[in-house]
């Protein structure tokens, strides 16, 4: 900070756009604001308020069923979840919490956040769909409560941000135009596989030689198919594609 690097108070680039309002340009993120944020606290919350062994105990005890993962060890031993992974918690949380020991007040509001995360993710959204998505909303603020001994305030950013969605999704579309989860794929192909096909050791150059080689080898392919279609183009027989 002595050199001026970083933490610089400077002008913002918007300042003199009279008729700009920046917030406008933080759209909803399904991924890190719902699954990764929401689920995460709601989560905690039931936690301390029934302790991780009865949840475990209660997800363990759910029967198998198509399309539903089976937590056959519980969720309190599970490290960096994933979003695909707070997804199936979302599907059998609410269904854990009849008989818990938490109030009925409480369960409403769970169900309000599931309804709530659901209905944001629909692909397509009229003046109805977004009033049960306002509902389901209205609906968590109604209930909501703070245990003894699990939080002091719900004053949490990620709370806050569900107040945005249903103007967002009016002005901007529906929420899949803009999900980070969509490029949370990339991860996989431009980090992840390329760290295992390294020896872990001063990685970072053996990534990049990876995947350019990766690249040259696609390009190369798109290259071979782009001159059969060319050959069956001029022969008269149909196209038959890349590979």
């Amino acid at each position: 900070m002595e050199s001026n690097v970083s933490g610089g108070n400077y002008e913002p680039f918007w300042a003199g756009f009279s008729y700009s309002n920046i917030y406008l340009a933080m759209t909803p993120d399904v991924l890190h604001q719902l699954y990764q944020g929401i689920v995460v606290h709601l989560i905690e919350w039931v936690q301390r308020v029934i302790s991780e062994e009865k949840l475990d105990k209660r997800i363990q005890a759910l029967p198998p069923s198509f399309g539903v993962r089976h937590f056959k060890n519980g969720i309190s031993s599970l490290s960096q979840v994933s979003g695909g992974e707070r997804k199936n918690i979302t599907k059998i949380l609410v269904g854990c919490l009849h008989g818990s020991g938490i109030a009925d007040k409480g369960i409403a509001a769970c169900r309000a956040l599931m309804d709530f995360i659901y209905i944001a993710q629909y692909q397509s959204h009229d003046t109805t769909t977004l009033s049960y998505l306002e509902s389901a909303l209205e609906e968590w603020h109604k209930n909501k409560f703070i245990d003894k001994g699990v939080r002091d305030h719900l004053n949490i950013p990620k709370f806050h941000s569900l107040l945005h969605y249903s103007k967002s999704i009016s002005m901007l579309g529906t929420t899949d135009n803009f999900n980070t989860e969509t490029f949370e794929r990339l991860h996989i192909d431009f980090a992840k596989a390329g760290w295992h096909a390294s020896n872990k050791r001063d990685h970072f150059p053996q990534m990049v030689t990876w995947l350019c080689r990766r690249e040259k080898i696609a390009c190369f392919d798109f290259y071979r198919a782009m001159l059969d279609d060319t050959k069956d183009a001029t022969s008269g027989t149909l196209p038959r594609g890349p590979s």
